[in-house]
C-alpha cells in the first residue's frame, strides 16, 4: 500500500481537493470512448465485432465472418454466432457450438473452449493483501508461507495480493505456488514495483519503458505457468497528480505523465512478452483517479488543457484495478463539487473488462477496533451486493497483517475484532 486514503475526500461530505475552477463533476470529460473489447482478448465484446492489436476489424455478417469488411471462409458452410480475440488470435463459434480459430486454413478446435478452464469469477472475491517476498525484519519473512495459507483459509480468502520487484523475490511466490499453496484453493496475485528497482518521473519515457519492461519479463520468466493475473504497478499515478482530485487531465502534470505512461506499458509488454495468457492490471491509489486510466486507455496526455492531446499510444488491460478505503467515502458516491459521482459504473462504462478491487480498508490511523469491525462487514456486505452490477469480480482487503491496517497485528499473531468480523463475513455469504 501506498498511502491509504491519498487525496481522500469527506464521506458525502464533498471533496475539499476538488478542481473548482472547471464547475464540472467527475465524468465532464470529451475524448471518453467506451471500450467494445480488451486489446488481450480477455472480454468478449456485446456486438459481434472486435478489434485486434494491429489494428484489424473482424466481424460477424448474417453469421460469416468478414475481415475489415471483407467476407472470408473459415472453410466449413456454418452459421457462426460468437467471434473472439483472446492471447493474439481470433477465434469464431458456431451455432452447433464448434470453434475455429483463425489461420490459413481456419483450425476446427471441436468444442473446447480456446480461454481454456479457469477459475469462476467468485473464487477470487475474497481477497487479502500481504508481503510474502518481503525480506529480513519483516514478519512475512519470518512466517513460513504454510502459516499464511493456514490464516488465509481460515478468513475465507481465496485471492492473495503480494509486492514483487525482483526475480528473487519472484521465486518466493513461485516456491510456495509449487509447495503450500498448491491446489489449496488460494492464488496469488502478484503486484509489480518498479519504484524498488529505480523508477521515479524524472526518467524518459523510453528510460521508464525499458525497466518496466525489464522488470516484468525478469518477474514473469519465474511466474509463468503459476500465476492468472499480474498487477503492472501500485499506485503510480501518485506524483503525477499535481492538483484537484484526479477526475480532470488538467490534473496532472505533462512532464511526469510521460515517464509513468512509459513504465506501465513497459510493464503490460513484458508480462505478455513471457506469457500472453497471463491477464494483466492496472491501478490507480488516488480515489477519484480514474481519469488516469481512461486517458492510458485512450491514448491522452495531458498538456494543461481540459482534455490534454490525444494520439499517443494507447494501453489495454485485462483487469481494471482501483484502490479504495473508508477515508474516501462510498465507491457507488464519491463526490466532486457536491455532487455525487458513482467510481465503480464509471470503470465499467470506460473499460468493459472485470474490476478488482485491489486495496480496500478503513481509516487505519483514526478508527478504534470497534469501528474496523463494522467497517470491514459494512464494506463485504455493500462489495458482495453489487458485484455482478459492476463485474466486480474480487475486493482485496489491506492487510492480513499490520500494526494500522491488518486483520493480525505486526506480531502476526494478534487477532482484532475485525478479523472475527471478516471471517464470519465470508462464512456467511459464500460466493
Amino acid at each position: 500500500m501506498a498511502g491509504a486514503g491519498s487525496a481522500a475526500l469527506a464521506a458525502c461530505g464533498g471533496g475539499s481537493d476538488s478542481d473548482s475552477a472547471t464547475g464540472g463533476t467527475a465524468n465532464a470529460q470529451t475524448g471518453v470512448a467506451k471500450a467494445a473489447t480488451s486489446a488481450s482478448g480477455t472480454a468478449t465484446p456485446p456486438a459481434a465485432s472486435v478489434t485486434d492489436s494491429s489494428g484489424v476489424v473482424w466481424t460477424l455478417v448474417g453469421g460469416r465472418v468478414t475481415r475489415n469488411g471483407t467476407g472470408i471462409s473459415i472453410g466449413s458452410p456454418v452459421a457462426l454466432t460468437l467471434i473472439l480475440y483472446y492471447n493474439g488470435t481470433i477465434y469464431a463459434q458456431s451455432s452447433s457450438g464448434i470453434w475455429y480459430k483463425n489461420g490459413s486454413p481456419w483450425t476446427n478446435l471441436g468444442t473446447t473452449d480456446p480461454r481454456g478452464t479457469t477459475k469462476t469469477a467468485g473464487s477470487l472475491f475474497y481477497g487479502m493483501n500481504g508481503h510474502m517476498a518481503w525480506g529480513a525484519g519483516s514478519v512475512y519473512n519470518t512466517m513460513s508461507a504454510a502459516s499464511q495459507l493456514a490464516i488465509l483459509q481460515d478468513l475465507g480468502v481465496t485471492n492473495y495480493r503480494a509486492d514483487v520487484a525482483t526475480p528473487a523475490m519472484a521465486n518466493i511466490l513461485a516456491n510456495a505456488l509449487r509447495g503450500a499453496f498448491k491446489n489449496s484453493g488460494v492464488s496469488i496475485l502478484p503486484v509489480l514495483n518498479p519504484s524498488s528497482v529505480g523508477f521515479t518521473t524524472s526518467m524518459s519515457e523510453s528510460a521508464a519503458y525499458t525497466l518496466g519492461y525489464n522488470l516484468a519479463t525478469s518477474v514473469t520468466t519465474n511466474l509463468k505457468g503459476l500465476v492468472q493475473y499480474i498487477e503492472c504497478g501500485n499506485e503510480l499515478e501518485v506524483p503525477v497528480r499535481t492538483n484537484g482530485n484526479g477526475n480532470l487531465t488538467s490534473n496532472y502534470d505533462p512532464v511526469q505523465w510521460l515517464p509513468y505512461r512509459g513504465v506501465i506499458r513497459g510493464m503490460v509488454d513484458g508480462v505478455r512478452a513471457i506469457d500472453p495468457t497471463i491477464k494483466v492490471g492496472v491501478n490507480v491509489g488516488i480515489p477519484l483517479a480514474y481519469r488516469a486510466l481512461q486517458m492510458l486507455w485512450n491514448g491522452i496526455t495531458p498538456n494543461g488543457t481540459a482534455n490534454g492531446v490525444s494520439g499517443a499510444a494507447t494501453i489495454r488491460w485485462d483487469i481494471t484495478c482501483y484502490h479504495w478505503y473508508e477515508s474516501s467515502g462510498d465507491v457507488v458516491c464519491g463526490w466532486i463539487n457536491n455532487q455525487c459521482f458513482d467510481v465503480l459504473q464509471a470503470l465499467k462504462d470506460s473499460f468493459g473488462v472485470p474490476i478488482f478491487l485491489t486495496e480496500w480498508g478503513w481509516n487505519g490511523w483514526s478508527d478504534n477496533a470497534d469501528q474496523q469491525a463494522a467497517y470491514v462487514t459494512k464494506a463485504l456486505a455493500e462489495y458482495k451486493s453489487v458485484k455482478d452490477k459492476y463485474n466486480l469480480q474480487s475486493v482485496m482487503m489491506y492487510s492480513v497483517i499490520d500494526d494500522n491496517f491488518g486483520l493480525l497485528k505486526g506480531d502476526g499473531v494478534t487477532k482484532t475484532s475485525a478479523y472475527t468480523a471478516f471471517k464470519n463475513f465470508v462464512k456467511a455469504n459464500p460466493v
